[in-house]
């Protein structure tokens, strides 16, 4: 069952400005994709867009401030949360959980949707139809996984041949991900070295 968005928006008092013309007017001046904006239920990835974009975009805002070049009425830090998602929300879970997100290479990739993420069950490290906040709670509590050792009735861990497996799954995942690295690394050095060539060409030319 997905975490509830609770809504914090109520009908304006005085329709000239309305909420919905300013909150238009915000979206249109910062640049917000439409997508990412409004409340309501959404996917545990398109949540962490939506918080990467208000960082982005609160940058923006006080940037234009310092500017000059803000043409409405200066608002509050709530007012740009509130673009995206409820205040509530915002500081129940989004606060809470996505900037210890920013040490997981891994989950920040798979969260953007990049093209080059690893599979669900790689980075969770158990095979879900979707995953939620509480699911990324116990992920970070268990220290990136949400894999745990099944235990007997007298509460103690199973040994043997099942808890073996699960550790050689884990070596292998751990495995890819260094491999993963590395290609990164591998591929960001061939196009250092490429322009490299290509400057040192076009001197020999001149």
């Amino acid at each position: 069952m997905p975490d509830p968005l609770i809504s914090q928006n109520s009908p304006p008092s005085d329709p000239l400005p309305s909420a919905l013309s300013t909150s238009s007017q915000l979206i249109t001046l910062l640049g917000i994709p439409v997508h990412l904006t409004g409340t309501g239920d959404v996917s545990l990835s398109l949540a962490y867009q939506k918080y990467r974009a208000f960082l982005i975009t609160f940058g923006t805002y006080e940037d234009m401030i310092k500017a000059n070049t803000w043409t409405i009425a200066r608002q509050t830090k709530m007012n740009i949360i509130e673009l995206f998602v409820s205040k509530s929300f915002f500081h129940s879970h989004y606060k809470r959980y996505f900037p210890k997100v920013a040490e997981h290479e891994d989950m920040v990739a798979w969260l953007n949707g990049d093209e080059d993420r690893m599979c669900d069950v790689d980075v969770w490290g158990v095979k879900k139809n979707g995953y939620t906040f509480t699911d990324l709670a116990l992920w970070l509590e268990n220290g990136g996984t949400l894999e745990v050792e099944s235990q007997d009735y007298d509460g103690k861990k199973r040994k043997g041949t099942k808890g073996k497996e699960k550790k050689k799954e884990k070596v292998k995942v751990q495995e890819k991900r260094k491999d993963k690295g590395k290609e990164r690394e591998f591929e960001k050095e061939k196009k250092q070295k490429s322009h490299k060539k290509k400057k040192n060409d076009s001197q020999k030319f001149k």
